[in-house]
């Protein structure tokens, strides 16, 4: 007996995301972009960077920059709560991995989405900006915006981010330094 293909038998493929809230609208991520989900903790801001940039968190000896995804999407930020969280997601950008935070309104669960199911956001005449959409799911009760994570790091913000992550192997640099030569100040004289 030949064998059938998985689509014959009724067996689609189905990829896992991350469904979260954002100003009481459901979002989404591809789980494969997904680090971490971790409660809203102190974020250090950084001095002059753009408003959606919280600031920077250290995650068990990372320097992770948090951004306001709200903020990011073009909406008001909102306030803390209990349910507020931090996404911790990566992407690949010139082959290097970049982590960053994201601050959500609250996580609500991980589906299954069958790529059939989500098609590219409709073009109005050019006169949409749907750059941070990977596409929109059709769920039974509602559409889902599918978020490209890299995306959301476009134009000038994913040099910030690089910068932000050298920042931090700089930092390391020094903390090791540091740690290696005792208390002594490295101040760059023998």
């Amino acid at each position: 007996m030949p064998m059938q293909s998985l689509k014959s038998v009724g067996l689609i493929e189905k990829d896992k995301y991350l469904a979260f809230e954002l100003n009481k609208t459901p979002y989404a991520l591809s789980i494969s972009s997904v680090k971490e989900i971790m409660e809203y903790i102190q974020v250090d801001p950084i001095p002059m960077s753009p408003d959606f940039i919280i600031g920077a968190i250290n995650l068990r000896g990372d320097v992770i920059p948090v951004f306001d995804l709200s903020v990011r999407l073009g909406k008001p930020e909102q306030p803390c709560t209990n349910r507020t969280c931090i996404i911790i997601a990566e992407c690949i950008y010139n082959e290097n991995p970049i982590v960053i935070g994201l601050k959500v309104d609250m996580v609500t669960k991980v589906i299954d989405i069958s790529q059939s199911d989500i098609d590219d956001v409709p073009s109005i005449g050019g006169q949409f900006q749907s750059r941070f959409v990977y596409g929109l799911a059709k769920l039974e009760d509602k559409i889902l915006t599918i978020l490209n994570i890299l995306r959301i790091l476009t134009l000038n913000n994913q040099e910030l981010v690089e910068a932000l992550s050298q920042s931090e192997d700089e930092l390391q640099h020094i903390d090791d330094a540091l740690t290696t030569t005792g208390s002594e100040v490295i101040d760059g004289h023998d």
